[in-house]
């Protein structure tokens, strides 16, 4: 059973509400001040269950001008459409605009309701017939099924619905995707329940108690208490149904127009690319144009810059980059729909197939290749490879098989396959999360690494270690990006299965690096670790150290290269900052051993200082080293602590 979206469309007095109630029994105009004018101001909703077993959620829009922008939103999610024309009147202004509006956002099913045919003959039905085809011929649709009705006789209903029935059978569900999306049509609280929205689901699904977004206002999340679908309870709804959910923590005063409700804390956007077709005759966009951006319940004042022609009438299509004045949460493939900027008159529409381009200063060849390429690519859906290679080369790092699926607005099943077997990406599987790059960004990452690791050897030439995992992520600005950090974490494991790197202790050296030391620093050591040596269990004077060592023309980096590698070497024995030499703190080591043998109970610190005669500076860092080296352990004993074999 499909779950689709019927949408009305028509000149104003048509009878679309009318003839809604008489085929489902709802009437759609609950709003007073639409009983009073007779006319639809919001969107209406209904549902009709279809003789094949398919369900029509029905949204029936306004059809007068000053309400187009409400029509706009609702056509958004429209997967049939039902054109209303009457009989005796013939196709209007507005018939018209809402026929391109219909055929702008892509909605290839299209059903005519020729209503209010009790009211004409048999030849004004067929001339009206005659000038519905040709009205559809001249804006290049295919011409539509034509169903004269009545909904005051209730002439050729049955008709109609099995019209209805054919076209939900044809069309296509659509992909439901991993994110969930949802304008919020309509909020309002219900006593008992709390606040309710209505909307219809654009694409993935929700579930009762999953937690949403409500973009872009809220960076919290807000709780799925209850699901309807046609006023009936249900535990989920997906991309075509139209759904009330009852949410928890958003209220009435909350709501505005462009409300999103996501799964996905997805970013906004305030320029995107496009393509757009002018199809209103009196209008010409020149190289920079002011229109009203409408896409779902999204509006926005925005500028069109036309980056592939210079000006823009009916009927002509142009690549452009559209610069909103208000940001908004778009997804590449998004339909929308541009006004004037008086939002008086439909002039056009597009597609999208970029949400986050770079800012096109110059409008170069080869840009408008690439952006040609892209969007045939996005369009026909002819390219995966080519369109993953476009979402990566943004920001020339990682990403996860979700964040691609997300730029992309497609499934994962509809483009993983032509990555991992395509020789242009490197793709990490782990711990169940997939993490794709190009290999050519790949490349230039190695080469940094190796370089800096290089450098770290080339700077210390005798130390056997090299640098650390978290030295890159700082190089990379990586430190906050969990996805970057795991990527290059599993990029230096890679690097040491192909032996070009090789983990010594917690640091990253190359492969074939052996440390060496010349006749000079051979000296130097030995000069050091005897200074070292002379201090015994005197705690040195860092400044005296230095100087010394300028005398003898050792460098500051130089000193704390030689102070790890007798480290490293066991000459030196490190506790934080300070140093003992290891000479000094075995000997330490056999007479505290020696006395403890003697006394299992331990001694307290007073009477380990007068062991082996000490100052008390230099008492907590002998105890801390002999607990490193596990020869020693500690406890509280009164007001004393106790020193004890381990």
């Amino acid at each position: 059973m499909k779950h689709l979206i019927l949408g009305t469309a028509g000149h104003v007095d048509h009878g679309k509400t009318s003839l809604i109630k008489a085929l489902t029994n709802i009437d759609c105009d609950t709003h007073q001040e639409e009983k009073q004018r007779g006319i639809t101001i919001n969107l209406g909703f209904s549902h009709l269950q279809l003789p094949s077993g398919n369900s029509l959620g029905i949204i029936d829009v306004p059809g007068h001008k000053d309400f187009i922008h409400t029509m706009i939103s609702g056509a958004s999610s429209i997967d049939i459409a039902l054109l209303v024309i009457a009989a005796d009147s013939g196709i209007m202004p507005q018939t018209l605009e809402h026929l391109h509006i219909i055929k702008t956002l892509g909605i290839k099913s299209i059903v005519v309701a020729l209503n209010k045919s009790d009211l004409v003959d048999e030849d004004i039905i067929e001339l009206a017939s005659e000038e519905i085809r040709e009205l559809f011929l001249s804006i290049d649709i295919d011409a539509p099924t034509i169903v004269p009705v009545s909904s005051v006789t209730q002439q050729n209903l049955d008709l109609l619905i099995s019209t209805l029935d054919s076209a939900s059978q044809q069309a296509r569900e659509k992909q439901v995707g991993k994110v969930f999306r949802m304008y919020i049509d309509r909020l309002f609280s219900v006593k008992g329940l709390g606040s309710v929205v209505t909307g219809s689901v654009l694409s993935g699904q929700v579930t009762t108690n999953d937690l949403l977004y409500a973009l872009p206002d809220f960076k919290e999340t807000f709780k799925v208490k209850s699901i309807q679908r046609h006023g009936v309870n249900i535990e989920q709804a997906g991309a075509g149904d139209r759904a009330a959910l009852n949410i928890s923590g958003l209220k009435k005063e909350d709501f505005r127009r462009g409300l999103l409700l996501s799964n996905q804390l997805l970013e906004t956007t305030q320029m995107i690319d496009a393509q757009i077709t002018i199809f209103e005759p009196s209008v010409k966009l020149k190289l920079w144009s002011t229109v009203m951006f409408y896409s779902g319940t999204f509006e926005s004042l925005a500028k069109i810059h036309l980056l592939n022609a210079d000006s823009l009438e009916k009927d002509q299509k142009a690549l452009v980059q559209i610069h909103l004045e208000k940001p908004g949460v778009l997804l590449s493939k998004d339909k929308f729909i541009i006004r004037n900027s008086s939002s008086d008159k439909t002039i056009g529409g597009g597609f999208v197939f970029d949400v986050k381009p770079l800012h096109h200063r110059k409008r170069t060849t080869v840009l408008i290749s690439n952006l040609e390429s892209l969007l045939h690519a996005t369009e026909k859906e002819s390219s995966m490879a080519q369109l993953v290679d476009h979402v990566l080369s943004k920001d020339r790092r990682a990403m996860s098989d979700e964040q691609i699926s997300t730029a992309l607005n497609l499934p994962l099943n509809e483009w993983f396959s032509s990555v991992s077997e395509n020789s242009l990406f490197e793709v990490y599987s782990r711990n169940e999360q997939t993490i794709i790059i190009k290999k050519e960004d790949e490349h230039t990452f190695v080469r940094q690494i190796l370089h800096w690791i290089n450098e770290h050897h080339q700077q210390f030439p005798i130390l056997s270690e090299g640098v650390s995992g978290n030295f890159f992520h700082g190089k990379f600005q990586i430190n906050k990006d969990l996805l970057q950090k795991r990527y290059f974490d599993l990029l230096l494991y890679k690097l040491m299965i192909e032996k070009k790197i090789r983990k010594v202790g917690t640091t990253w050296a190359l492969y074939d690096f052996k440390p060496s030391l010349n006749e000079k620093q051979e000296q130097d050591i030995d000069w050091f670790s005897k200074l070292y040596l002379s201090f015994e269990l005197q705690k040195p004077i860092i400044k005296d150290i230095e100087e010394q060592a300028r005398q003898r023309k050792i460098s500051k980096d130089a000193l704390r290269m030689y102070l790890k590698y007798l480290q490293d070497q066991k000459t030196l024995y490190r506790y934080q900052d300070d140093y003992i030499h290891a000479q000094v703190f075995l000997s330490v080591a056999e007479q505290l051993k020696e006395e403890l043998s003697n006394k299992p109970e331990g001694i307290n610190l007073s009477e380990f200082r007068q062991l082996i005669g000490c100052t008390k500076k230099i008492i907590p860092v002998l105890v801390s080293m002999l607990i490193d080296e596990k020869i020693i352990t500690t406890r509280p004993e009164g007001t004393h602590t106790i020193v004890s074999l381990l």
